[in-house]
């Protein structure tokens, strides 16, 4: 079997990199990286986070997500406050700025999934989304 330019791996991947194109172009326009964007929505989902459950999620290393969250920290979009019991920890919460430009981050993803279900028919979108889930819930069981 030889692989082609049109074999499922491929065409992931080419969506993935159209994909990450079409943000990083739309971040670019307000000053943000992908890391930035990421690490801004994730802390809007878990408000009072560590720093520890970002490097995580970003799959980054502390040292990594630490210069973000300074940069993100010196413009003024989010703020780490030291917790009563661990003067070591510090949680991680949006100023207003932060979470107006989460508002403008997610629209560039309700954006990007208007793009790409626009010539769906509604059942096909399904099918795709379940074949998706599928290969999704597939690779992580053999990549732990």
């Amino acid at each position: 079997m030889k692989f082609e330019q049109d074999d499922t791996s491929e065409l992931i991947y080419t969506l993935s990199t159209l994909q990450y194109n079409y943000i990083a172009h739309r971040l670019k326009s307000i000053q943000l990286n992908t890391l930035q964007a990421r690490s801004l929505n994730y802390i809007s989902l878990h408000p009072g986070t560590i720093q520890r459950s970002l490097s995580d999620y970003l799959g980054k290393k502390q040292a990594t997500v630490t210069n973000i969250l300074k940069l993100l920290e010196d413009r003024g979009y989010l703020l780490r406050k030291i917790q009563a019991d661990n003067e070591r920890q510090k949680n991680l919460f949006l100023t207003m700025a932060g979470e107006k430009l989460v508002t403008d981050i997610q629209k560039i993803f309700i954006d990007l999934n208007t793009l790409i279900n626009e010539p769906l028919a509604k059942s096909e979108h399904q099918d795709i989304l379940n074949s998706l889930l599928k290969i999704k819930e597939h690779l992580n069981n053999i990549n732990p």
